[in-house]
């Protein structure tokens, strides 16, 4: 039955209907049966629309619960050490970030934070904290806020990344010194499980479901209605009209992202230029018994392809050369496309972002590297590794990037489509 009442100007009708968007390309469907474990997929851009985890609350409590003692373990206990000569060097889960501020790399120092302290921590709380308040069937403030969060800042977490990174520089250091793990190692490992596991079955719909049940704001049937990335109700172009608030989440609705091209094209070119130097200077500094030498990316692939790691010297290659590279030609391709000449298949260019936006972020992996071989190859006239000009600005460009694929709105790609087909 609709409920329908009464606001200053208007009768607004606001009820619960069986609808679904695609957040990529904009198209509405009445929403099909998904059965346990499956999927819904768009048929026009095949982005992943819904998949129905059964009895996720028992699971996410279980993962969020072992995943916040997991995170305590991993920061107290001891992490990872290395002996060499009778010396003995460790680290903790931030012990590369304590190394780069010790350097005064603050902004190096505060993106690494950020992605495998910061955010894992927040994530942990706010899914304690919504998961808290549905079990005392409490709809307490800010839900709303952290469920939207939440899903925003899933790709800034990086510690899967950051344990990849480990995994390369332990490589690395496996000929030159014994590698000792500690007990903080192992629930690093469950941390990142928790967390990946946490992602594939928080159900962001059945939380605004049981937030607010309505989903569907008019003021007349039959009108053309729009998605709210937020909280995915669906609002009629009239009600935008008069107030481009959403009425079940309070965030603002547009009906593409504001000034998507000219802030997507603005962070591809600061991208542009910071990966020039982030190739050319040196991205670490060793100094072995007294001699000094230097690496960029592309020398140390070639080092570890020396030392025989090839496979991981394929990783590192096409996280750090081919994956920067790339997505930098995809961004602009894609750019080009939605705003000067659009040509191709649109299916095929919202598939080519989406797997730009996902790989993007592993290109961290070196910044990982080199700030965990910073935090322990201290020997003194030994051996010592530093910190080298390109870091930062490769970390600049990974940062950048995926910036510019936030920024960058795929419903644009079926608006240019849609507008060629009328010429």
């Amino acid at each position: 039955m609709l409920n329908r009442r009464c606001l200053v100007e208007y009768i607004m009708i606001s009820t619960h209907r069986d609808l679904i968007s695609c957040q990529d390309c904009g198209h509405l469907y009445d929403l099909p049966y998904v059965g346990h474990n499956q999927q819904l997929d768009c048929k026009f851009c095949h982005h992943v629309m819904l998949t129905h985890r059964p009895n996720w609350e028992h699971k996410v409590t279980a993962f969020t619960m072992a995943g916040i003692i997991l995170f305590i373990v991993a920061n107290v206990f001891p992490f990872i050490g290395l002996e060499t000569a009778g010396q003995f060097q460790h680290s903790n889960l931030i012990g590369g970030v304590q190394a780069l501020i010790h350097r005064k790399e603050f902004l190096l120092a505060s993106i690494v934070f950020i992605t495998i302290f910061l955010f894992p921590l927040l994530e942990l709380i706010g899914v304690f904290y919504i998961l808290l308040c549905r079990y005392m069937n409490i709809r307490a403030p800010f839900i709303g806020i952290i469920v939207h969060l939440l899903h925003i800042s899933k790709p800034w977490g990086m510690l899967e990344i950051f344990l990849v990174g480990l995994a390369v520089a332990s490589l690395k250091l496996g000929n030159f010194a014994d590698i000792i793990l500690g007990p903080g190692i192992y629930a690093f490992i469950g941390l990142v499980l928790t967390l990946i596991a946490n992602n594939l079955y928080l159900s962001r719909e059945d939380i605004w479901d049981w937030l607010k049940h309505d989903n569907f704001y008019s003021k007349e049937e039959g009108e053309a209605v729009m998605s709210c990335h937020c909280c995915e109700a669906h609002i009629g172009m009239s009600l935008l009209q008069d107030d481009n608030e959403c009425p079940r989440c309070g965030t603002h609705i547009h009906l593409h992202h504001p000034h998507s091209i000219q802030k997507t094209t603005a962070l591809l070119i600061a991208a542009f230029v910071l990966y020039i130097p982030s190739n050319l200077l040196p991205i670490m500094t060793t100094t072995q018994l007294g001699q000094e030498s230097t690496d960029t990316l592309l020398s140390g692939v070639l080092h570890l392809i020396q030392s025989g790691d090839i496979p991981i010297a394929m990783v590192v290659f096409i996280a750090s050369i081919v994956v920067p590279i790339a997505k930098l030609v995809v961004m602009a391709y894609l750019l080009w496309n939605v705003s000067i000449n659009f040509s191709g298949n649109p299916k095929q260019m919202a598939r080519l972002y989406r797997i730009t936006e996902f790989v993007g972020r592993w290109s961290m992996i070196d910044v990982f590297v080199v700030t965990t071989l910073v935090a322990l190859v201290q020997f003194g006239l030994l051996a010592n590794i530093e910190p080298g000009g390109a870091l930062l600005c490769f970390a600049g460009v990974v940062v950048l990037t995926m910036l510019a694929a936030e920024t960058f709105d795929p419903k644009l790609i079926w608006k240019a489509y849609e507008s060629k087909k009328i010429k």
